[in-house]
């Protein structure tokens, strides 16, 4: 019965889930980002840049994308998805068409890739996320896993793409790329398959809410629960932990004597970790408790990098220490989307969730610049992989401790009714963990 339910939903939200996917590689968490470093070197070579300079382009991409997301997610709320992510895909599109006619003054670069963030605040995972948790319940976790997945397929081949262009016709030719692959393909996919059901599949056994009010907490609501609190704070800590590993790694590894050669096909070997762990998270959360999977994970994490730290650690205790970042890295985002739709519910899922991503986002754009000064003030990572291994082992903590999840089916406990601080809602005996 199980097995059947499941595949009904995927038979009926499949069109949504590869929208949202193929959305998600063409949108800011995708393309933009992972193609980022790919113009860093053209751009210097063309405007006399540093490199330096190019690449703090990308902190204003991660800042206007915090700012955004709470705001589009209020939008969503009201007036639905798929409007916006048209819309917004298309300012993307616009954007990187726009960067071609770029001057040689680095503010005008900076302006460009802020308002490009802002426009494009309608492609992030908390417009995807939406759709996909409207469409499935029982197999919630692995359709997420796989539409998150889509950035990690910008990541694998985004890259390739645009260096094949940039060599062909230089970096603008890269530029009118991603334009004309947003604008041919991302866009037609999305407004022909991408559909948001008006009530959230009903739970096995429960009945589906009337089609005027989707199953949940209010913005407001959720702003007086522990879970909330919880999951932006730690998520605030654990994704500047991990951007500033990732950002990193390459020179971590230099540092332990690795040729670059090595030093890059083990972050490459973290790459494909993101890919795969995107889909292999998203399993065990519709198998296993959705806080004891994080706080796994996160554990895991905590002593690859104190395993980091040995420097007689063989290559292969390296290899395993970056695959348990790469799962980290797979999950920090789709876990957050999961335990918000749990915890929470639909009703004001966009507004809540976009104030999590904004949490989120604004630690991934510190992370790596407080790592960075850390390395300069120590000359060394030791101290840092000491710091970062207790926050994976704080954000383990936070996670692993949320609490059962609420009945948003059971209509006799009203949120209104009975707030609670140590808790999403007041939980029947009968309740259980996803």
């Amino acid at each position: 019965m199980k097995n059947s339910s499941k595949i009904r939903e995927f038979a009926n939200g499949w069109r949504a889930l590869l929208a949202s996917s193929l959305g998600n590689a063409s949108g800011l968490s995708g393309l933009p980002f992972y193609t980022f470093g790919v113009f860093v070197v053209p751009l210097s070579d063309a405007f006399g840049w540093s490199r330096g300079q190019v690449s703090s382009a990308a902190s204003f991409l991660i800042l206007g994308t915090a700012i955004t997301a709470p705001i589009v997610g209020s939008i969503i709320d009201r007036i639905g998805a798929r409007r916006v992510a048209l819309w917004s895909l298309f300012a993307l599109s616009l954007g990187y068409a726009g960067l071609t006619r770029l001057a040689s003054n680095i503010a005008l670069f900076y302006s460009a890739w802020m308002l490009m963030s802002l426009a494009g605040g309608g492609t992030t995972p908390v417009v995807w996320t939406r759709a996909v948790n409207l469409w499935f319940d029982r197999s919630r976790g692995l359709a997420l896993g796989l539409t998150l997945a889509g950035s990690g397929l910008a990541g694998v081949f985004g890259p390739v793409f645009c260096s094949t262009l940039i060599e062909r016709y230089g970096w603008a030719g890269g530029y009118l790329g991603l334009s004309a692959f947003i604008l041919l393909i991302s866009i037609p996919v999305v407004f022909l398959l991408y559909k948001e059901r008006s009530t959230p599949v009903a739970p096995a056994g429960a009945q589906s809410a009337a089609a005027h009010e989707l199953p949940g907490l209010s913005f407001r609501q959720a702003l007086r629960t522990a879970a909330y609190w919880k999951i932006a704070g730690g998520f605030l800590l654990v994704s500047g932990a991990i951007a500033g590993l990732v950002i990193n790694l390459v020179p971590l590894m230099l540092d332990r004597g690795m040729s670059a050669m090595d030093a890059a096909s083990i972050a490459g070997a973290m790459g494909v970790a993101v890919l795969v762990g995107r889909v292999v998270v998203g399993f065990l959360l519709d198998k296993f408790s959705a806080p004891l999977v994080g706080a796994s994970l996160l554990c895991a994490t905590a002593v690859g990098c104190l395993l980091m730290t040995l420097s007689a650690a063989p290559t292969w205790v390296l290899v395993l220490s970056i695959l348990s970042l790469g799962l980290a890295t797979a999950a920090e985002v789709d876990l957050v989307a999961f335990l918000v739709s749990r915890y929470f519910g639909m009703k004001a899922y966009g507004r809540i969730y976009g104030s999590q991503l904004t949490a989120f986002y604004l630690g991934a754009a510190f992370g790596p610049a407080l790592m960075g000064f850390a390395y300069d003030h120590y000359s060394g990572y030791t101290q840092i992989l000491h710091a970062v291994t207790v926050i994976f082992v704080f954000g383990a903590a936070v996670v692993g401790t949320l609490g059962p999840l609420p009945d948003f089916d059971d209509r006799s406990q009203r949120a209104e009714e009975r707030p609670l601080l140590d808790g999403a809602v007041a939980q029947p005996a009968s309740d259980q963990q996803a």
